[in-house]
Parts: C-alpha cells; structure tokens; sequence
C-alpha cells in the first residue's frame, strides 16, 4: 500500500505518485468576497478610508448605515434598497460630500475565458451630474455619479484616463435618472488573461446623498482548449517566393512552424509570439536545399505541423497544407 492508498508496483507507483504530487490544475479567477456574505468590506480597499461621516458599508436590511431623516424631531435611519442577493451586500452612504471609492485587484489566469458579472443599483436625492472633463473629483464641479471600472493596478485609483481603464463595466451619465431598480452587468475579460487587472467601484457626491450599492461580484472562468486556434489569411510573396501565414489564437502564446516533409525539408522552422488573444503571423520562406527547384518550377507545394503553445497550458497541434509561388524574371 502506497502514500495515496493505492497497492501499485515498481515503475508505475512513481509515475502516478509524481503525476499527484505536481500535476498543477488551472485555478479560476477569483473575486474575494465578491457577495460580502461575510458581513463585512474583507479583501477590498476602500479610499479614503470610511469614518463617521461616510464610505462604503457591508449591510443588510433596510436601514441606511450613516445617513438618516428627522420625524418628530428625532433621527431615524434612512430607507434604503435592500441587499439584491443573500443577506449583505455594499453600498455607499454619506452625511457630508466627498468621494467613495472600492477596489479589489485581481489576477486572471491565462488560457480560460473569463466573464465578470456584478448587480449594480443605486438611488441620487440630487440629479446624475457628471462634470466636463469627467473627473473623480467632488471640489471643483458639481459632481454627483457613480460608475464601475477595470484599471490597469499602476494607474492612480481616480483616474479616469481611458488609458488607464480597462473596460468601463458601468457608469452613470450626465441627466440619468436618479433611481436604479438592481440590474446585472456583465464584461468580457479574456482577452487580459495571464494579466492582474483591479476593479474600482467608485461614486462621487457633491449636490446631496448617493446610495450607490453593488453585489454579486463574480468571474466564471472556464479553460480554453488549445485546439481551438486557428489559421487565418494565407499570402503569397511571388517576387521573393515566400509567404506569411496568419494564425488565430485564443490567448498569449507562441505558435511553432515545423515542415512535416520526411526527407527534404521545405519550409524553414519559424516561431511567432502573441502577447494575448489576438493574431500570430508566420513567415515562411524555403529552405536552402529546395530554393533552386523553386526557382526551376516556379511552385513548391508544402505540408506543416503548427503547433500552438499557450503561455502556462498545453500545447496543441494542426497540419497546414499550402504552395510557395515564385514569378518568372523577366
């Protein structure tokens, strides 16, 4: 009886005993306490950091962390919309003007999609006023919105640079209504895969209170085969006689050219890389034992093994067939 319980013999109990030991699965993006069940703001930094004033609270029922009205003389919490989903969920509250921002940096595994979902909803006592330029800023402009962003991690948490963004998941605009019911957003992030990218939750309030609430924060990653690239444009250089071959792949990678012929060898070995999802370009020109039949027939038929290697995943292989050309001198 082995370590891992199974009666195995010789060479074989060390092959499946290294395979347990190392085999690595590929692990899904992950959104820390995406759904605040835990009843509190755990794996999210807030700026600035919330007070008595206002920020951002884990909450749950209907009453208003912070902010509240006067009946008969006497502060009563103020009604908010409930949690849309479980019993917690985040929202911004106020008491004073300012600017409330969350955020939550997170890694995104190459070779899986990666489809991010979150519910926003919200409720303005003042009218959606977002500033031109926009700007995160509640000291110069009236200033009241509220808007979800995935940054790159290096660029400043209130920028609103397009550079610096990622894809804009949701924002309020200039005249929006004051009032949002829960509603599921949804971004594709695959292409950013192998990449840490930082999701900003951010609202900014200067005219009166913004009750900007979000939950449900999620990513369903789901592998990619790597047979799922593909073979694109095929051109022809018939001056030089060579050619460039196009190559789809689903994620960051290299793509490897190897002629497949069994004696001469036609086409010279190439490799081309993709920093993600995207086109690799081939080039592919003659070896030097079959470039003066190429210049004798003017054709050189070709058959190659392409091989898609993902960055951190496993490779996979296609045949491509194609002919070299090469135009008459005249």
């Amino acid at each position: 009886m082995n370590r891992y319980g199974f009666v195995l013999g010789g060479r074989l109990a060390l092959i499946v005993g290294a395979l347990l030991l190392f085999a690595q699965p590929t692990v899904a993006a992950t959104v820390v306490n995406g759904d605040f069940e835990t009843g509190t703001l755990a794996g999210w930094t807030q700026v600035p950091a919330p007070g008595e004033e206002g920020g951002w609270f884990a909450y749950s029922g209907l009453d208003a962390p912070v902010s509240f009205e006067l009946e008969n003389g006497k502060k009563q919490p103020r009604t908010i919309q409930p949690p849309p989903q479980g019993s917690f969920a985040a929202i911004a509250d106020q008491l004073v003007s300012g600017v409330g921002i969350l955020y939550q940096d997170i890694a995104l595994e190459p070779g899986m999609t990666h489809i991010l979902s979150l519910t926003t909803y919200y409720n303005s006592a003042a009218p959606i006023t977002v500033p031109t330029p926009d700007t995160l800023s509640s000291e110069e402009f009236d200033n009241q919105q509220y808007r979800i962003d995935v940054m790159r991690p290096s660029a400043p948490i209130d920028s609103v640079n397009s550079a610096d963004i990622i894809s804009t998941v949701f924002r309020t605009g200039n005249g929006d209504i004051s009032f949002s019911p829960p509603l599921t957003r949804t971004v594709d992030l695959t292409s950013f895969g192998g990449q840490v990218v930082r999701l900003r939750v951010a609202e900014v309030d200067n005219r009166e209170y913004l009750n900007a609430g979000v939950d449900a924060i999620a990513i369903q990653s789901t592998p990619i085969p790597p047979s799922s690239f593909s073979f694109g444009r095929f051109k022809l250089n018939r001056k030089r006689g060579t050619a460039t071959l196009k190559v789809d792949v689903p994620w960051a990678g290299e793509v490897m050219a190897v002629d497949s012929g069994r004696k001469i060898k036609r086409i010279v070995t190439v490799t081309a890389s993709a920093a993600a999802a995207g086109t690799a370009t081939l080039s592919l020109r003659p070896t030097y034992l079959v470039r003066e039949r190429l210049k004798s027939r003017r054709k050189l038929p070709f058959k190659l093994e392409v091989t898609f290697t993902p960055t951190g995943g496993a490779a996979a292989t296609q045949i491509f067939s194609g002919e070299l050309k090469l135009r008459p001198r005249h």
